[in-house]
């Protein structure tokens, strides 16, 4: 189980904004109600970056949003609104560039689209195709600080767990066509993959069944992003594809093309590497 490191300041002014400083990739993180937004600071926070207003009634509605200046998005909200939101957290980058659009707006369909994936949750006008404008690198980096600021999503009390599997028996029950008897008694992962290097983060992986098809990318961490959400197994992100329908992810996850070998090819060297390893 990872975690991630955040230091919280927690003002003793009550109307003052709790601040959340995610260390590792440097983002910054307010947290305040409604009738305080006004006490965010200015000559912090009119700065780009990605928000989500939150309501109190019981609905789970959640607004998610970008702007290249937050406070000032914020008071609009606050006098027309969109939801009848009571609190919020604004996320930007506490360096000196900062984000730039393009980052903010993939950002924002990336938690739109991570949210809406979750059934306990109505996401609001949330764009969830995210911006492609991107270099695949830069995507990369981006898609791990989606797993902080959900983090702080988890802070501020949203309930974000995910009622289907991660994992499923396909993924916990490799086959063993082209191993040795000796091969290591080891559920196998992407990460793992991805780890010895026999997969690169942002590597395409493509899917066509029943009349279906779908094309997703590695990340950093080995999960697989399909549709903005990212999976922890390949058979969890075939089955969303598929509207529910069981898949092997494993053999129907072809990597580099349509036409590609299935993703259980890799999975069968990483075994046998594995397996010579333990025969030194």
């Amino acid at each position: 189980m990872s975690t991630t490191p955040v230091n919280v300041q927690i003002p003793s002014d009550t109307e003052a904004p709790i601040i959340a400083d995610f260390v590792e990739h440097a983002l910054r993180v307010a947290y305040f109600d409604r009738q305080h937004w006004a006490s965010l600071p200015a000559s912090d926070w009119d700065a780009p970056g990605v928000y989500v207003l939150m309501t109190a009634d019981g609905s789970n509605r959640v607004y998610v949003g970008q702007a290249r200046k937050l406070r000032g998005r914020l008071q609009q909200h606050n006098n027309k609104e969109k939801l009848p939101w009571h609190r919020a957290l604004a996320v930007k980058r506490d360096t000196t560039a900062g984000f730039n659009t393009a980052e903010i707006g993939y950002l924002e369909g990336r938690i739109a689209a991570e949210l809406n994936a979750l059934t306990q949750i109505t996401v609001v006008e949330g764009q969830t195709s995210g911006d492609e404008t991107l270099p695949k690198h830069m995507m990369i980096s981006l898609d791990a600080f989606v797993k902080s600021i959900l983090g702080a999503l988890r802070l501020a009390g949203l309930d974000i767990s995910r009622s289907n599997p991660q994992t499923l028996t396909e993924d916990e029950q490799p086959s063993t066509a082209l191993v040795p008897s000796n091969k290591p008694n080891k559920t196998v992962t992407v990460a793992d993959l991805v780890s010895s290097g026999l997969l690169q983060a942002g590597h395409a992986l493509y899917l066509s069944q029943a009349g279906r098809e779908a094309e997703g990318s590695v990340t950093a961490d080995g999960e697989i992003i399909v549709r903005g959400v990212s999976y922890k197994s390949p058979s969890a992100a075939a089955k969303i594809v598929l509207d529910g329908q069981a898949s092997n992810g494993w053999m129907t996850w072809k990597v580099g093309s349509p036409s590609g070998s299935p993703l259980d090819t890799l999975r069968q060297q990483w075994l046998a590497q594995q397996a010579a390893e333990a025969e030194k």
